[in-house]
């Protein structure tokens, strides 16, 4: 075991600060550390699990306007989003549902108590220092909802060296508008992070002959800080908060449609040495998902949730080359629902549930094996007990070369309108359905030496007991999905690339049809190449044909992108960035009635001390 990374992070699984771990690259080098896979600090070579990392300095190389640009196409990874800026968005990791896909923001899990899934289109790219994007099941660490894989969220974060100011100004098609401004800094014992940002937009007409034909735009301000001190007695106290609030337009009515949402994760805690083998961390979290609606101006409904957790976490040394990781977690979750239009008087039968886990994760290195065993429990208020796990191993066959096989078991717990939904004609709650299921296999390979490397995986997911109907919902549902993932990176001199393709068969069992949204193929490219001052780029996005609809009945084509950027260093704390979104003018949907951007260009002014 590689005591001196996991020490350098101290139990950094879901740990506000990287502040001594070295810094990422484009092309993934042995030195990138993720710590979403295992809740402990390893590089991706290390793990046994098929990992992406995207980092600040490609964050800001892509200039991504939404959250959902830096991970389409990824190894893996699609998604759909009901028209552009701040509009509900999808993510589907390895075909499985959108709410099979877990998100944390800095350790804090997110998502909605009522629909199950995250909003992942309120997260802001600016306020984003990094994101680990783990494929294949992780209910044996983190519980309920990760089947599919698990995106981690890392906010900015401040290093030890004087304060240092990053602020940006920006705008473009759209009459969107962009600023932020932060600061970072630190001492021996402190790192601190503080940073705002606004984006706003006109945005597009959602919908073609629904409501108005007018834009319906999109404004988010978002703030995050973050910060962790080292006491005297070795006690680290850490802390960080994301905090989002905006309005998003939408069309239903003639009048006007939109959402006020606040969305937020705030955390704290300790971490602490207790033996010179026995690291713990303790932390209290509190996530928000809050969206009131309005038509025609007038309030229609609001759907909150808000979550408390209370974590516990170990690190356990049982010999030089056996590590024990283990943990307790509980969490309670609270919804706060106003739907007059469709609930009258009526109420939900339950407006809270808690959820009570235990875990363990046992890794132990062979030399050129490595072996890995997780087993979890939940007692859950609703359903009752329900226990998982996952067995991984990996070889070193060669200096260059991992080879990985894993087998893993995961589930989702029904979501609050599957559950105690009142009874409002077409659509009514069911309290004895069971969770969904799943178990994966999975084979992989990587190679990775300087100036590259390259992962593929292949691997079957079978999800039962999937929950279908509405009037009342049913676990009725079987899937089958299967696929290949091939992911590469190349930095040579001033060139640096980046590839993934995914190939996917994911099949409904009980009709033979395929899932919904889910593309055969999907595929990206990213090639960059820096001039001195000037550099250029662009990216290649392409998705095969698709179906909207369970009945493959309503068939969404296929398409492809280019998106081209460039930067100007115009002195060493300044530097001018410009993209052009959708080169080619594509018209597509990537769902059923829901227009997406034409051609659209953007600016940025970029001040950063160095």
């Amino acid at each position: 075991m590689k005591r001196t990374a996991l020490s350098a992070a101290i139990l950094l699984a879901t740990s506000p600060a990287l502040a001594d771990t070295p810094n990422t690259d484009d092309a993934q080098t042995l030195e990138t550390v993720q710590v979403t896979a295992s809740r402990i600090a390893q590089t991706v070579d290390e793990t046994l699990a098929s990992v992406t990392i995207i980092d600040r300095e490609e964050i800001e190389r892509l200039q991504p306007q939404q959250f959902t640009d830096l991970l389409e196409g990824r190894a893996g990874i699609e998604t759909s989003q009901n028209s552009a800026f701040g509009k509900t968005s999808s993510v589907y990791t390895r075909g499985t549902s959108s709410d099979h896909t877990l998100l944390l923001i800095d350790g804090v899990r997110m998502g909605s108590a009522t629909t199950g899934g995250a909003s992942w289109q309120f997260l802001p790219p600016e306020e984003i220092e990094r994101v680990e994007i783990v494929r294949g099941p992780r209910t044996s660490i983190y519980g309920s909802d990760a089947i599919g894989g698990v995106v981690q969220v890392f906010t900015r974060e401040g290093r030890k060296g004087p304060p240092k100011v990053d602020a940006f100004v920006g705008g473009g098609s759209f009459n969107t508008w962009e600023t932020g401004v932060g600061v970072a800094g630190g001492t021996e014992n402190t790192n601190y992070s503080l940073s705002v940002s606004h984006f706003e937009t006109d945005g597009i007409n959602v919908q073609d002959g629904v409501g108005d034909e007018d834009r319906d735009g999109y404004d988010n301000t978002s703030l995050a800080t973050k910060v962790s001190h080292r006491l005297d007695n070795g006690i680290e106290v850490f802390g960080s908060i994301l905090y989002s609030e905006g309005e998003s337009e939408f069309d239903s009515t003639e009048g006007d449609d939109y959402t006020d949402y606040v969305h937020a994760a705030i955390r704290a805690g300790l971490r602490l040495r207790l033996t010179d083998r026995w690291d713990t961390e303790l932390s209290v979290s509190h996530s928000r998902d809050e969206n009131d609606r309005y038509t025609d101006g007038s309030f229609a409904s609001q759907y909150d949730t808000k979550r408390d957790s209370v974590d516990w976490l170990n690190e356990i040394f049982l010999t030089d080359h056996l590590l024990l990781t283990a943990g307790l977690d509980a969490r309670e979750d609270r919804i706060d629902v106003d739907d007059p239009g469709f609930l009258g008087a009526e109420e939900y039968a339950e407006t809270s549930r808690y959820n009570v886990g235990g875990f363990g994760i046992l890794q132990a290195d062979l030399g050129r094996h490595l072996l890995e065993g997780s087993l979890r429990y939940d007692d859950n208020e609703q359903f009752g007990s329900k226990t998982t796990g996952q067995m991984a191993w990996g070889i070193q066959v060669a200096e260059a070369w991992r080879l990985r096989a894993s087998y893993g078991t995961a589930f989702k717990a029904p979501t609050f309108n599957e559950l105690y939904h009142p009874d409002i004609g077409f659509f009514r709650g069911n309290p004895d359905l069971d969770p969904e299921e799943s178990e994966t296999f999975e084979l992989g390979a990587r190679y990775s030496v300087e100036p590259g490397y390259l992962d593929v995986s292949i691997f079957e997911t079978r999800v039962d007991n999937l929950i279908a109907g509405f009037a009342p919902p049913e676990n009725v549902e079987e899937a089958r999905i299967r696929g290949l993932e091939i992911e590469g990176g190349y930095e040579r001199g001033q060139w640096l690339s980046r590839a993934s393709l995914t190939l996917l068969d994911a099949e409904d069992r009980e009709t033979g049809n395929e899932l919904p949204r889910r593309s055969p193929v999907t595929a990206r490219f990213d090639l960059d190449r820096q001039f001195q001052r000037f550099s250029a780029g662009g990216s290649v996005i392409a998705k095969s044909r698709s179906y909207n609809d369970r009945n493959n009945d309503i068939r969404l084509s296929g398409y492809g992108l280019v998106n081209l950027r460039a930067s100007y260093q115009i002195a060493p704390e300044w530097q001018l960035q410009a993209s052009v979104k959708n080169v080619f003018d594509k018209d597509y949907e990537t769902a059923l009635g829901y227009n997406q951007p034409g051609r659209a260009a953007f600016v940025k002014l970029r001040y950063q001390q160095r």
